[in-house]
């Protein structure tokens, strides 16, 4: 399955913006929630993986165009 660059971009940017509406309540609210601690920590490895996932295949499809 191949995910377009544009699709990828569109994702990031309406998760940043959930995000963003999301910290208001967390500073007022869930500040002393374990549950959003864990939802938080669980979104940061996703997210991090997928990174390092996206940053792979740039890695390989750039260097099977120098082959």
């Amino acid at each position: 399955m191949s995910i377009s660059p544009r699709t990828i971009k569109r994702c990031h940017l309406a998760a940043a913006i959930i995000w963003f509406i999301l910290a208001i309540p967390s500073v007022i609210w869930w500040k002393n929630s374990v549950l959003w601690v864990i939802i938080i920590s669980i979104y940061a490895n996703i997210v991090g993986h997928l990174s390092g996932y996206s940053a792979a295949r740039a890695d390989q499809a750039a260097e099977s165009e120098n082959k």
